[in-house]
């Protein structure tokens, strides 16, 4: 169907349901015919906002290579909808373009991509797999939150940050690779993912934000890369199964809480730039015995601790000068 911004008239209307005589996106659905199903898109270099907006009979699209980019809401509550073929030229996704698409199981995001927008993906409950190109340089704001049933990510090496809440509540995700070229990894971003079992954090993270890894109750180790100078409050707690943590030699800060309620923790690798422990970072570890420190005692003397920071944690032994791991 040759519809992307043509229109019965000729006028400037460019949701879907117009050519059936809906005045606003909002009656896509009434106005477009449930058996109607599949739409092949084959023209045009963009589909509009709101385009396809509420459509709920749609089960299939196809787009074209002519199209460069898929605006805010485009598919939005497109409940059907199964499968999406996109094509090898669009470089943007905006925001909300797919979000509560219930039925939609995989996406295979091209390579041509450079960004997701917020929300992009929000709320597609049915989503199990996603392949992000290796041109995609940003992952926004809650772009995979309330993912529900998706279970792996590949993250292409282009990406240099993952946005607030991006995979906030993807709860059964279980691996996932972070990339050297991603720098910055928001608050929020994986958290209560509670079946993530595996992290590794690439070697260009510089900063980890508030609560990024909280209530990932089924992780059990973290390598921390030597890029990292933050760890932020809150990133790690709650994480249940979390036995043992290697902090980088690069981080300067550990925030108040960030391994709070981790009470399976029981070693922790500590580099020699910390500077700083915020109050409540190892609250309630009550199985730690072990905190080796890459530095001398008179180092870690010299780090500014909360009086809080150890507050509820077992019976610790700490080694100093340590050069393992």
């Amino acid at each position: 169907m040759p519809f992307i911004g043509n229109t019965k008239n000729g006028t400037i209307n460019t949701h879907f349901g117009y050519i059936f005589g809906a005045s606003s996106y909002f009656d896509n659905n009434r106005y477009v015919p449930s058996s109607l199903k599949k739409v092949i898109i084959t023209s045009g270099s963009s589909i509009d906002t709101n385009t396809f907006y509420g459509c709920s009979g749609l089960d299939s699209v196809v787009i074209p290579d002519s199209v460069t980019s898929i605006g805010s809401y485009a598919f939005y509550g497109c409940d059907s909808l199964t499968s999406v073929e996109t094509g090898d030229s669009v470089t943007s996704i905006g925001s909300y373009a797919f979000a509560y698409c219930n039925s939609l199981t995989s996406i295979e995001i091209p390579a041509s991509v450079t960004s997701i927008g917020d929300l992009a993906f929000a709320n597609c409950y049915s989503l199990t797999s996603v392949v992000i190109g290796d041109s995609v340089t940003s992952i926004g704001s809650s772009a995979f939150t309330n993912c529900y049933s998706l279970t792996s990510v590949e993250i292409g090496d282009s990406v240099t940050s993952i946005g607030f809440y991006a995979f906030y509540n993807c709860r059964s995700l279980t691996s996932v690779v972070i990339d050297d070229s991603v720098t910055s990894i928001g608050s929020f971003a994986f958290y209560n993912c509670d079946s993530l079992t595996s992290v590794v954090i690439g070697d260009s993270v510089t900063s980890i934000g508030s609560s990024a890894f909280e209530y990932c109750k089924s992780l059990t180790s973290v390598v921390i890369g030597d890029s990292v100078t933050s760890i932020g409050d809150c990133a790690f707690a709650y994480c249940y199964s979390l036995t043992s943590v290697v902090i980088g030699d690069s981080v300067t800060s550990i925030g108040p809480s960030a391994f709070e309620y981790c009470k399976s923790l029981t070693s922790v690798v500590i580099g020699d730039s910390v500077t700083s422990i915020g109050s409540f970072a190892f609250y309630n570890c009550d199985s730690l015995t072990s905190i080796k420190y890459r530095g001398t005692q008179s180092q870690w003397n010299a780090i500014s601790k909360s009086d809080s920071w150890d507050y509820g944690a077992g019976d610790y032994a700490i080694t100093y000068n340590y050069v393992g791991e």
